[in-house]
């Protein structure tokens, strides 16, 4: 199978790209596929070969009779959002022309009745003639023409034919079809505004890049860049490409990645990541990697990429939508009849029945809900979070046990060497061997012992270098065969092993079969681990610490942050049973509650997997950590895992806000509509006024604070 992402414009309702979406479903070459409204986005998984844009677009097109426009999808071709397009302008001149025409007679007196149907005709024509186009097109196609063109076309021709008939009015018919459409400009206005929004809120991509080129400095296209370039950085610009700082100082905003608003201090030999802003100062960096592989262009794939991963409450608008049309037509036409029957007045019956398929459509629903999901990434991303899709935030919202690693999830992991002890060698030697085995290693634990000591050079001379998960690592240097690792790694590999017991993590080290020494590496809690395991007890989440740490280093800090079931000396395999145990026992259990893991990324890469929800601390820097995780921390932030529990809360609040609003609206406007205290205009504003609204509300997410206390 193969899995492929288009950009996909030219939707002008939510409802039609979910008609599109089932019909790729149907089509044999394909497994599945996904259309993210909003975002713009189609999702295909295809069982053989990958169709063509083209085919693509053919396949639509036997169900939409939009414009549609696909292409592949990549960081060169995203669009722009255009809120006020060629479309807008000429719809707006239609609704100004037609709108002009039925005031004058309206209010133009003794006006030749054939000359004013003449005119009415002609004013309903210039805002009906697309929508008529496109049910009539959906008919001789054969698809399922029971959509929201259907329902506006009867009821303003309906409403029209009893003006004719001496029922009603030509202006309310006219009235009713431009009403619908100013509605749909604004809707139209009001979701491109969201998709702007919320793109600002998460697209810090620089422009262009200073490229210095001899004496000269060049301005290039950040994907021109390539690895070794030096660039400069002035005051206001954003780092385009992951790289090295060189030369010069300032400071850096980075809350694009990390979320936290407080300036960070940048100065030669520091790391500096693309999305970050400099907001003093001036620096050369040099870059380490290419455009496509820096941190913002990571993060800004994941966020875009999201919206394939649906949640189940818009897996149930999608299928509600499916239903819904259909419902409404059985309800006018039940009540015509019913009404009509009794009591034998069908010029009201009909009236009150047109009003009731105007009530119908959909829309406000199935836009308003993905967008909800949709606004809740962006949310999660301005505060330095990435969440791979909308279903996550869902399941964030039903964690019952989350399992969290010790090193570099609640502690720094910044660790130190605060103690050397050697048998039978003398201090230098054991520290180069110690050294030559921990080089190559980037665990947190060998660069802390590498820190500030000269090893390039011991790098090119290491031989059969072995990382052994979740033990240590095995290298042969000038000749000798070193282990260095935890207690049962040199238990197994030498005879005259003995193992101490100090808080601290302690690295054995053995050469050539014989125990030599160890090093303690010292460790700190996090500032806000604590506040972590108190919030999750307030949201009724229980916390259990796992690691492969000593007894006395877990306990040690499983009791200064309040984890009351701990287990230590953890192998990565170990781990992974803990985590299906829980999951099995979480299915006895009703409610059924989910299972989160939080690690570092590359050891814990297993238990992220297995989780039902994987969460990697600092990953955007681990390839492994951005691959399985289902939820990014930018920052080494445990806190972050609450925020990112809170919008999911947030969104999915929001989402089944809207939801129940827009039926309660519809089903009161329906019940006053037959009953006789509505009219076709109240009918519209349901419609068209109320998808704005509910637009509105869920755009106001990336307004919400998350708050801590």
């Amino acid at each position: 199978m193969k899995h492929v992402v288009y950009r996909i414009k030219g939707f002008d309702c939510a409802n039609c790209a979910l008609k599109s979406e089932r019909h790729l479903n149907k089509d044999e070459r394909i497994d599945s596929a996904s259309i993210d409204f909003v975002g713009e986005r189609l999702f295909v998984t295809y069982k053989d070969a990958p169709m063509s844009e083209a085919e693509l677009i053919k396949k639509i097109k036997e169900v939409e009779s939009d414009d549609i426009s696909i292409t592949k999808y990549g960081k060169e071709n995203k669009p722009k959002t255009k809120i006020l397009t060629a479309k807008f302008w000429i719809t707006l001149t239609r609704i100004l022309v037609s709108l002009a025409i039925i005031l004058v007679l309206r209010f133009v007196p003794n006006i030749n009745e054939v000359v004013e149907i003449v005119f009415y005709s002609v004013a309903l024509a210039i805002v009906l003639y697309d929508i008529i186009y496109k049910v009539f097109r959906n008919i001789f196609k054969l698809t399922n023409p029971l959509d929201e063109y259907l329902l506006i076309t009867i009821a303003s021709i309906g409403a029209f034919l009893m003006g004719i008939l001496g029922e009603g009015e030509y202006f309310e018919g006219v009235m009713v079809v431009i009403l619908w459409q100013v509605g749909q400009l604004f809707e139209d206005i009001a979701t491109r505004k969201s998709k702007e929004a919320i793109s600002n809120a998460i697209d810090l991509r620089a422009d262009f890049a200073n490229l210095i080129d001899g004496d000269h400095i060049v301005r290039v296209k950040p994907e021109d860049l390539k690895i070794g370039d030096t660039i400069m950085v002035r005051v206001g610009e954003i780092i385009p490409v992951d790289g090295t700082i060189i030369d010069g100082a300032g400071s850096l905003d980075m809350s694009s990645l990390t979320g936290e608003p407080l300036p960070v201090d940048a100065s030669a030999g520091q790391n500096a990541l693309s999305g970050s802003i400099l907001t003093s100062g001036s620096i050369t960096i040099r870059v380490d990697k290419v455009f496509s592989d820096s941190s913002i262009s990571k993060i800004l794939e994941l966020v875009e990429t999201s919206g394939e991963r649906k949640t189940k409450t818009e897996r149930f608008i999608t299928r509600f939508a499916r239903i819904y049309t259909p419902i409404v037509f059985a309800i006018a036409l039940s009540f015509l009849l019913i009404f009509g029957f009794v009591t034998n007045d069908w010029a009201e019956s009909v009236y009150r029945s047109l009003e009731v398929l105007l009530i119908g459509c959909p829309c406000a629903i199935v836009i308003s809900v993905p967008l909800a999901y949709f606004a809740g990434l962006g949310l999660a991303s301005k505060n330095g979070l990435v969440i791979k899709g909308g279903s996550y935030l869902d399941d964030l919202t039903k964690v019952g046990v989350l399992f969290v690693d010790k090193t570099g999830t609640l502690t720094y992991g910044n660790f130190q060497v605060i103690k050397i002890e050697s048998f039978g060698m003398n201090e230098s030697l054991f520290m180069e061997y110690l050294l030559a085995a921990e080089c190559r290693s980037n665990h947190p634990i060998a660069k802390a012992i590498c820190a500030h000591q000269k090893v390039a050079s011991m790098t090119l001379e290491q031989q059969e270098y072995e990382e052994l998960a979740g033990l240590g690592v095995k290298t042969i240097y000038k000749n000798h065969t070193i282990y260095a690792g935890n207690a049962e790694l040199i238990q197994s590999k030498t005879d005259n092993f003995v193992e101490i017991d100090t808080y601290g993590c302690a690295i054995y080290v053995a050469v050539d079969g014989r125990y030599v020494g160890y090093v303690i590496i010292g460790d700190t809690v996090r500032e806000k681990a604590k506040l972590l395991v108190n919030k999750m007890h307030e949201l009724g989440i229980k916390v259990v610490l796992l690691s492969g740490d000593t007894k006395a280093n877990v306990v040690a800090v499983a009791n200064e942050v309040g984890i009351e079931e701990y287990h230590y000396k953890l192998l990565p395999q170990d781990k992974t049973e803990f985590l299906e145990r829980e999951i099995e026992k979480q299915k006895n259990i009703k409610p059924k509650k989910l299972v989160a893991f939080a690690g570092d990324g590359i050891n814990d890469t297993p238990s992220i997997i297995r989780a039902d929800i994987g969460i990697a601390m600092g990953g955007i820097g681990s390839d492994i950590a951005v691959e399985n995780a289902d939820v990014i921390i930018m920052q080494d932030h445990p806190l972050k895992i609450y925020d990112a529990i809170q919008i999911g809360k947030i969104a999915r609040f929001v989402a089944i806000f809207n939801i129940a609003f827009a039926i309660f609206v519809k089903v009161l406007v329906l019940v006053l509509s037959l009953f006789g205290y509505s009219n076709m205009i109240i009918a519209v504003l349901a419609d068209t006024g109320l998808t704005i609204v509910l637009v509105i509300n869920s755009l106001l997410i990336l307004a919400r604070r998350l708050k801590h206390k």
